[in-house]
């Protein structure tokens, strides 16, 4: 598996004060393999996220809604969402994204299109679109316009950052044109808005504790919560138990610390929550289809 970046929760900065966006590129081989990985776990940002599916196949969930991405599909992640990616079993995945502040993008004047176009995506009435296929209308036109940002950012030559704001405003534009945003008031939620702040509960505790011992008991307490139900209600909005999703975080979390080789990988098991080095290699092979050696040595193969 190859990583030119590695993205987290909410936590992570994308971009600098002056050029709040950054662009990813993933590579998740999965061909001869039958289980799907974790591209990233459950996790929400105030950004908005554009993933352009260039290879294979990549399941995401976006607020409890889940989709099937193909090459050339587009996918808008609206801030604050929870979303989760994985990569498609017996698929060689590549997907794109772009994260940026909506903000980004404003004039200093507020003129016409600042407040008859940006305004109304900034405070939330308007919402992007979650998923743009294909062999829909103009998704061909705006996943080249969405790659040019990609390359743009990966070559940055000059005035590159000028040419990034011109091409999202003109993303933005062909939108409008065709008429794919969504009025706040239109949007179906399939999950409500309690349930979301609950998860966010979720996924704040697991964040905070997944160093340690964490017990079903312990969680479900700090949640008001019978453990019998929490362990259903988990199941139910994860699509896998507590336990192997916290593995799967915590797995996650581990990535960073096998990319640098000052960690050893006892000391990478035993700081992201496994009790012991046989455990963590088990659930790494698991989850990530090779063991922690192997993602290290591949880990620097395409650093190099």
């Amino acid at each position: 598996m190859e990583q030119k970046k590695t993205q987290y929760r909410e936590k992570t900065e994308h971009g600098g004060y002056l050029y709040p966006l950054e662009t990813y590129r993933f590579h998740f081989n999965q061909e001869g393999k039958n289980i799907s990985q974790l591209c990233v776990s459950y996790h929400w940002h105030p950004e908005v996220e554009i993933l352009i599916v260039e290879c294979g196949e990549l399941d995401i969930t976006i607020e409890g809604r889940r989709y099937t991405g193909t090459p050339g599909d587009i996918f808008f992640v609206n801030s604050g969402f929870l979303h989760t990616m994985y990569a498609q079993a017996g698929k060689n995945t590549v997907y794109s994204a772009i994260v940026f502040d909506l903000s980004f993008l404003s004039f200093q004047m507020y003129d016409y299109v600042q407040s008859h176009y940006l305004a109304p995506l900034l405070s939330g009435k308007l919402k992007f679109p979650e998923k743009l296929e294909k062999a829909g209308g103009s998704a061909p036109a705006l996943c080249r316009m969405l790659k040019n940002v990609i390359v743009l950012n990966e070559h940055r030559l000059a005035c590159y950052q000028f040419e990034t704001k011109l091409s999202l405003l003109a993303v933005f534009l062909a939108m409008y044109k065709e008429n794919l945003f969504i009025p706040e008031s239109e949007r179906s939620q399939k999950i409500s808005r309690e349930h979301i702040a609950q998860i966010k509960d979720i996924l704040s505790y697991i964040r905070e504790h997944y160093q340690e011992k964490i017990m079903l008991d312990d969680i479900a307490c700090a949640l008001h919560l019978s453990p019998k139900y929490f362990s259903r209600y988990f199941k139910r909005q994860f699509g896998r138990s507590f336990t192997e999703y916290v593995n799967a975080f915590r797995v996650e979390q581990s990535l960073s610390m096998l990319e640098d080789r000052k960690y050893s990988i006892s000391d990478t098991a035993f700081q992201n929550g496994f009790e012991s080095l046989s455990y963590y290699v088990k659930v790494f092979k698991k989850i990530m289809g090779m063991t922690p050696g192997e993602y290290r040595e591949s880990a620097s193969s395409s650093a190099d």
